[in-house]
């Protein structure tokens, strides 16, 4: 049923059958574990080094991604990029989901919102401000979406006994990266928020949505807690990003 509104990105229809859906054209393939990285360099070494196949590939008009399979301690795992951005991200895990994949881990890397967070510190988004449009069409309106409380938990406690440092915190998911205004940041911090990205608010939703197991661990990137803007040169640091994602393969069996 559908909730009219002046607004139309509030008229939330609770109807869970759409016109097309990715199961009607893809096919289960794929193992039920997945992580999803942001960091092309970081997968092109580690596949290549365990010399991984494809599998599968994410189409596009613009770009097709493949899918590899790992096998770690003896558990098929897929390993693949998302498409970028809330609906790129949505899209992502409905194709994933609809050939097999049960479980995620994904990696990616945020804007900072508190100048204490240094470059490479891994935090984990307990929650997410839903200032994207993609969200809404997956769960009521709300100001903000959790992450499912089962697997973060599970996560916390394997880089516990990995002696993994991390923070927990709030993300601010955005559209606009070029609308990141001074007043906007303000407020977002004000609620809570450490790090600012464009994809988390989605992933979280569609995993409720599907009832899936999904837990995004993020990296302390630029810095936007100052007077200009600091990019801090956070797109090379190749070795946190390769760090994370071996990481994040060692713990999506986990889940």
């Amino acid at each position: 049923m559908i909730r009219y509104n002046k607004i139309p990105i509030l008229e939330f229809d609770s109807d869970r059958e759409a016109k097309i859906t990715a199961a009607s054209f893809l096919n289960k393939i794929l193992p039920e574990y997945c992580v999803i990285s942001f960091f092309k360099e970081a997968i092109n070494k580690i596949v290549k080094r365990k010399n991984s196949r494809i599998i599968g590939y994410l189409h596009s008009e613009i770009v097709d991604i493949p899918i590899y399979e790992l096998d770690i301690h003896g558990k098929r795992i897929c390993i693949t990029m998302p498409f970028a951005t809330a609906p790129g991200a949505a899209g992502t895990i409905e194709e994933l989901h609809a050939m097999g994949v049960e479980k995620f881990i994904v990696c990616g890397a945020a804007g900072c919102l508190c100048s204490e967070l240094e470059v490479g510190n891994l935090i984990l988004p307990v929650s997410a401000v839903r200032d994207e449009g993609t969200s809404y069409h997956y769960l009521e309106p709300s100001r903000e979406v959790t992450c499912d409380p089962f697997a973060l938990q599970t996560v916390k406690q394997l880089l516990k006994d990995m002696s993994v440092p991390y923070v927990e915190g709030k993300t601010w998911t955005t559209d606009a990266f070029y609308r990141e205004t001074a007043e906007k940041i303000k407020r977002r911090v004000s609620e809570g928020c450490i790090t600012v990205e464009m994809e988390c608010a989605a992933f979280y939703a569609v995993a409720k949505f599907y009832n899936l197991p999904l837990v995004q661990i993020l990296y302390a990137g630029d810095n936007l807690d100052c007077e200009k803007w600091d990019c801090r040169n956070w797109k090379q640091q190749y070795s946190i990003r390769e760090n994370i994602v071996n990481l994040a393969l060692e713990i999506v069996g986990g889940l």
